[in-house]
């Protein structure tokens, strides 16, 4: 099976190896944040760096040097998805070089149910903007993209049980939740609706914030995402889940009549 070629290259990140390793490196040296070895997963943005890239570059600063495997969960954004797809190739493609798919976690999710739909992954930029930070990062490391669908809470959980079991005698795993906040009000409401969407992710309770989510008071186009993080946290013992950034579209664009909110967080082990 052919590796699956870069979607977004030279409109969301730099389209020159060059460029992109200059920008990502500046994005994870800037950030004012060290590694952490008890961190187990991040949320992450997706936008294009320009926008979102400082934010992401925190989040992946504060993780572990040592990482292995990388699970990237993501919404979809193109193509609808019934439950999760996991990537059926055999890697990604980005100007920085090849990225391979661990085969074998990605073969245990396809046996648990999370078939491969090609089309969900072709243009999907939510996990593709991850994988420059993964190679800079982790040069050595292995990824698993996992698009999934609309999900509540239920279907996040039995995701993250799934990501467990498959992920059970691997060392040095880190799990990706990729996700934006709100979309497009004026920025004192989008402060005020990511601040409850934040306030929610740090009480570490994944029935929380879904009630936050599916009652509209905040936003995020991977909640289903976030919600398979913090349950999949949940299940690897005492965890705490923490802010690390967030910033707005109008930081980049000046305009805060309509803005998009960027956040990074991570859960970390604390027992």
């Amino acid at each position: 099976m052919s590796d699956r070629r870069p979607a977004v290259a030279g409109m969301f990140y730099p389209g020159d190896a060059r460029g992109l390793l200059r920008m990502v490196g500046d994005f994870l040296s800037t950030s004012g944040r060290s590694p952490d070895a008890s961190v187990t997963g991040l949320v992450c943005p997706h936008a294009g760096y320009v926008y979102s890239g400082r934010t992401a570059g925190a989040a992946f600063a504060s993780a572990p040097d040592q990482v292995r495997t990388v699970v990237i969960v993501a919404p979809c954004h193109r193509y609808p998805v019934r439950g999760a797809s996991v990537y059926g190739g055999e890697a990604y493609l980005t100007p920085l070089g090849r990225m391979p798919v661990n085969r074998e976690i990605a073969d245990r999710l396809a046996a648990a149910g999370h078939r491969y739909e090609p089309r969900a992954h072709e243009l999907e930029h939510a996990e593709e903007v991850q994988v420059p930070f993964v190679q800079v990062r982790w040069p050595g490391a292995r990824i698993v993209p996992v698009v999934q669908g609309y999900s509540d809470g239920r279907s996040a959980a039995a995701l993250a049980s799934d990501l467990r079991a498959a992920l059970a005698d691997e060392e040095d795993v880190l799990l990706v939740a990729s996700s934006d906040l709100s979309h497009y009000h004026d920025i004192e409401t989008a402060r005020l609706m990511d601040a409850g969407f934040q306030e929610a992710f740090e009480s570490g309770d994944p029935a929380r914030l879904e009630r936050v989510l599916s009652s509209g008071s905040s936003e995020a186009c991977g909640g289903g995402p976030v919600l398979t993080l913090l349950n999949w946290a949940a299940l690897g013992g005492p965890f705490a889940a923490e802010r690390i950034a967030y910033d707005t579209s109008a930081t980049a664009s000046g305009d805060s009549s309509a803005v998009v909110g960027y956040f990074a967080g991570c859960t970390r082990r604390t027992g």
